[in-house]
């Protein structure tokens, strides 16, 4: 099989599993009713949530630069922010492209190897990580109490949970990765791909400990807390475009923006068909009906990717005009810097 083969396999099948998810969500929806709900909300508002996303945007390829910085490599802010954009927007035809093609155009722009760029784009997805991870925690510690009488009274969610949980085949899976992890670092560790991730896995320990050590660390905490609150406001402020929605407050409205950013983490374009089923479900969870619902995901959705998808357009188109800072350190001052850094 080619390699044009499978990716365009990748694409594929991660469409259809986006297009079958929104299928099966909206089946059996009178679009009459749906299309009657999103007349009469507020869109107005949702096309306002932009500049909250905008800023979100700008904030996160603020904190990419931080730890580029921490390499010894100053890359023009504004072509980083253009990269953030167009990240996204490829990510709507390629899942996780975006990823990739962001650290491939500022890696060829800015001059900065491609394994320093994929690096601090790693240590940058694993503090969103962990930030997403504590934002579903706490938003189920300050809605225990709901969650509780919910599944007191919805005693079916919590049998398939425990179920699942009691399913001998799931405890086979924790076996088989478990398996295959040793297998790989010890019978086949002398391989060619097992040592390209040693290699790999071994530059990114030593970027760690160079961002562990750097001076930037409260400038790397503003960053996140600022940019997961734009994010949370581009979401939470449609809230207010709908009045089934607008008086559920804001901890409703962080759960709800929790479990969308699990539902994310499923590769499909933009997060289409798993978006709208944890958006779905967490609304109908907090009592709004299933088309009032449906409504909200699809509005809010529909309008936000398009804005991502046209300035994200935009931003590849202007990123080749945008010229490079030419205050770059070597590697090797680089290195000087972070031992300096870390005494």
């Amino acid at each position: 099989m080619t390699k044009s083969l499978q990716n365009f396999l990748k694409i594929a099948i991660s469409l259809a599993l986006g297009i079958a998810i929104i299928w099966l969500l909206y089946r059996k929806t009178d679009f009459k009713e749906l299309m009657s709900i999103v007349r009469e909300s507020n869109l107005s508002i949702i096309l306002f949530s932009l500049v909250f996303g905008l800023c979100g945007h700008i904030v996160r390829s603020l904190r990419w630069g931080v730890f580029l910085n921490s390499l010894g490599y100053r890359p023009n802010k504004v072509r980083l922010v253009l990269a953030m954009l167009g990240n996204y927007a490829v990510n709507f035809l390629i899942p996780r492209g975006g990823d990739i093609w962001r650290c491939a155009a500022v890696s060829r722009y800015e001059k900065i190897p491609f394994s320093k760029t994929l690096e601090t784009f790693l240590v940058d997805k694993m503090v969103d990580f962990v930030t997403s991870a504590f934002l579903v925690l706490l938003s189920v510690i300050l809605y225990i109490d709901f969650f509780i009488s919910y599944f007191h009274e919805n005693p079916d969610y919590g049998n398939q949970i425990i179920r699942l949980l009691n399913s001998p085949w799931l405890y086979v899976a924790i076996v088989v990765i478990i398996i295959g992890l040793v297998l790989m670092f010890t019978v086949f560790k002398n391989t060619r791909p097992v040592r390209k991730i040693y290699k790999f896995l071994n530059e990114i320990l030593q970027d760690m400990k160079i961002i562990v050590r750097m001076k930037e660390k409260k400038q790397i905490l503003l960053y996140t807390i600022l940019g997961w609150i734009c994010f949370y406001l581009f979401f939470y402020v449609c809230f207010y475009a709908f009045d089934f929605t607008k008086n559920l407050g804001p901890i409703a409205g962080l759960v709800v923006f929790s479990m969308c950013n699990v539902g994310i983490l499923i590769p499909t374009q933009g997060g289409m068909g798993p978006w709208h089923f944890m958006a779905i479900s967490s609304l109908v969870i907090l009592g709004v009906a299933y088309n009032q619902a449906s409504a909200f995901a699809g509005a809010v959705f529909t309008i936000q990717s398009i804005w991502i998808i046209v300035f994200g357009a935009l931003a590849i188109l202007a990123l080749p005009y945008v010229k490079r800072d030419v205050r770059q350190f070597s590697e090797s001052s680089n290195n000087n810097e972070s031992m300096n850094l870390s005494k």
